[in-house]
């Protein structure tokens, strides 16, 4: 789903959603936003749940991606590099959705119809994240555990933290402790 079209209706959709949240939003809310007519939008999906998951994707795939590059050219030690993932993938959407009270029902995408893009997604920042830890597993005195298993408890972990949380310091200083916790066991005496 590449072509300009798709994106520019992504991107209005994602607008809406985030204006007034998933459920109030209709397909002609989304048309409107996007400048097409609703026989033009129902050309290209089917209904409102097709849109939400494409808009999930398409906003997962660019965070990814700006993480793979960041990561790419970072010579930053292995927290400063979970860190920066971590707010490009966590603390940033948080920031956004936590910007708007129709929003909130966003944030853990809770929707069954998105699940299996949620876990996807998860999936490849989780893959995103194991090489970082990769290093520090090998030398640690924490021997049951993988890097793939730690990276599964940190991602596990922090999506939590964004039920929980009230704004976007107290998210970052959960996923700081987390770190801490994590890097400092995985480092041993």
């Amino acid at each position: 789903m590449t072509s300009d079209k798709q994106e520019k209706i992504l991107s209005a959709a994602w607008s809406v959603f985030l204006k007034f949240g998933y459920k109030r939003v209709t397909m002609g809310d989304i048309a409107d936003a996007a400048g097409i007519s609703r026989p033009a939008l129902y050309l290209i999906f089917n209904k409102k749940e097709d849109v939400f998951t494409a808009v999930v994707r398409h906003n997962s795939n660019h965070r990814l991606e700006e993480i793979r590059q960041a990561l790419g050219r970072s010579s930053k030690s292995a927290k400063e590099k979970l860190k920066s993932a971590f707010e490009v993938w966590t603390v940033r959407p948080f920031d956004t959705i936590m910007g708007s009270e129709e929003a909130k029902e966003l944030l853990d995408c809770g929707f069954g119809f998105a699940r299996e893009t949620m876990e996807q997604s998860y999936a490849s920042f989780q893959a995103l994240i194991t090489p970082i830890l990769q290093p520090l597993v090998k030398g640690s005195p924490i021997k049951n555990l993988s890097a793939k298993q730690i990276a599964h408890i940190l991602t596990s972990s922090v999506r939590g933290f964004k039920l929980v949380s009230k704004n976007s310091a107290e998210l970052r200083a959960m996923i700081d402790d987390l770190l801490n916790m994590t890097l400092e066991s995985l480092e041993g005496d």
